[in-house]
């Protein structure tokens, strides 16, 4: 009998089975497990649904496992809500049907949150390192933001980058009233910046969690729902922090950019990419404001390349030089291995 922890695993799903079931079966195969396990349905077609249940069903003599079914389809914030507010166990972790851990996940974070709380009492938010892999699972990338997490650098960027990798003390969740279901998207950004009031923060290097990467099969209404939750995001939490300030913003009207340009907004891009290049590399805030119009007319002539495929350029770059290093390379070799084995 494997070793269990203090941690309730919340999985929303919405017409997944064989996703489901490799999502499951990453956590069976975890060297500690968690020792409960709520997969919140989101109202499933009936010839779905009844193929989740049997699912779950087939986990329960490894996993002390329940099945929750939405009424009507409410999204996977709902969803994760009703799993967070049904958890009984001290700590809750996320895992999206489409994503899968590494075996020694959650034993390597419970163990540094141990260690971490025996030093401060502040409720806890943890989050791993990553691998974003495509659909067959090879690696695209391998993701960290660091050991650190405050108020001006989550606001700057969400670099924790996706709910599978985190674990949060199930209190402190519940205290700021869980996800903001009213936002089309990026809810994780958001419930990582209200959280960020509040907890200390155990980052943790190692690519304990797998992304999987369905930014190829993205429509316009994702990027439509994206760019009006990136305003949501400036007007309530990055405005009135950071200020009018161009400084740390970078990234943010990076992401800005593309969805414009992803929406076929030529204008629109032009003056976010413009804004994107002068927050990362102009530095007198008396002149930004001509160079930035100056610079949005020359993108409105010459617009820049695909906003997406730079960032994809720049993920095989970063794996070019972590290959350069014979022990990191040899890891990535064996981590891919592990993954592909999972994915099947």
């Amino acid at each position: 009998m494997k070793r269990t922890c203090d941690v309730c695993v919340v999985i929303p799903n919405y017409n997944r089975t064989a996703l489901l079931r490799r999502a499951l079966n990453s956590i069976v195969e975890q060297t500690v497990r968690p020792n409960e396990v709520i997969v919140v349905d989101d109202c499933s077609d009936p010839e779905y649904l009844e193929a989740i249940q049997l699912i779950v069903e087939k986990f329960e003599g490894e996993l002390n496992i329940r099945l929750m079914v939405n009424d009507t389809n409410k999204g996977a914030n709902y969803s994760r809500n009703r799993g967070l507010f049904s958890a009984k166990a001290k700590f809750v972790a996320f895992l999206d049907s489409d994503d899968i851990w590494m075996p020694t996940k959650l034993e390597r974070q419970i163990k540094e949150i141990n260690r971490a709380k025996e030093n401060d009492g502040r409720p806890i938010l943890s989050a791993t390192a990553r691998y974003r892999v495509d659909a067959h699972g090879e690696i695209i990338v391998r993701q960290f933001g660091g050991r650190s997490l405050s108020q001006q650098k989550i606001r700057k960027s969400n670099f924790l980058g996706t709910l599978s990798s985190v674990i949060v003390e199930t209190w402190i969740a519940r205290h700021i009233h869980g996800f903001n279901e009213s936002l089309p998207a990026c809810q994780d950004w958001d419930f990582f910046i209200r959280l960020s009031d509040y907890v200390q923060f155990v980052g943790i290097a190692d690519p304990l969690c797998v992304y999987v990467d369905h930014d190829e099969d993205r429509i316009t209404l994702n990027n439509k729902k994206r760019l009006r939750a990136h305003v949501f995001i400036y007007r309530h939490h990055i405005r009135p922090v950071l200020g009018g300030k161009s400084a740390g913003k970078a990234e943010f009207y990076r992401n800005i950019a593309e969805d414009y340009q992803e929406l076929g907004n030529a204008i629109r891009a032009a003056a976010f990419y413009a804004k994107s290049v002068v927050a990362a590399s102009w530095k007198n805030e008396r002149t930004a404001g001509l160079v930035t119009y100056a610079l949005s007319k020359y993108y409105r002539l010459r617009p820049p390349g695909s906003i997406k495929q730079q960032r994809y350029a720049r993920y095989r770059h970063l794996m070019d030089d972590l290959r350069k290093d014979a022990k990191a390379c040899a890891e990535i070799a064996e981590h891919s291995a592990l993954i592909r084995g999972l994915m099947v």
